[in-house]
């Protein structure tokens, strides 16, 4: 069942990679129809092959292939709220690794407490927040290069979300 985990994680790194280098990807179909066949290639032989370490290696480069435009994004991103999006986006992915280390590395020691802390599932609720951020994130700067007016707001004053005006067709 760790498949279930695990090519989800990778479809969305893909996803990302995909949302990140689009807007300058000369040949429009190429991207996308590559990044499927690899996607569906990672499921079917995951589903054969279990990677383990090899999955952690593969997906941190996936996650290291992000950061260039990830950080480019961000230093041309002037909106405070926008930026902030993008620094709760690292503190998020940061404590859930945090947690997700501290729940392996003392496992045996964690599970003679008398409560559990429950780190690899607070991995996941991170992870979760992680994945929503960088898509929040994203979309502010697609929408900022397409002239769309968008700003940040927050949905009962604390989920934040991006709300586009875009300009009226003449």
């Amino acid at each position: 069942q760790q498949q279930s985990d695990e090519t989800p994680m990778v479809w969305e790194m893909l996803l990302y990679l995909y949302i990140l280098y689009s807007p300058d990807w000369h040949y429009r179909s190429t991207m996308p129809i590559f990044l499927f066949l690899y996607g569906a290639a990672f499921a079917a032989v995951h589903s054969v092959v279990r990677f383990g370490v090899g999955f952690r290696v593969h997906y941190v480069i996936l996650c290291l292939l992000c950061v260039p435009r990830m950080y480019k994004y961000y230093i041309y991103t002037q909106d405070a709220s926008a930026r902030r999006l993008a620094k709760m986006y690292v503190a998020t992915l940061l404590t859930g690794t945090f947690c997700w280390l501290f729940d392996r590395v003392f496992c045996n020691e964690i599970s003679s407490w008398p409560v559990n802390p429950q780190g690899h599932a607070l991995w996941h609720v991170f992870m979760g927040f992680n994945s929503y951020l960088a898509n929040t994130f994203l979309m502010f700067c697609r929408a900022q290069q397409r002239g769309w007016s968008p700003r940040v707001v927050h949905f009962m004053g604390a989920l934040p979300f991006v709300k586009i005006e875009k300009p009226k067709a003449q």
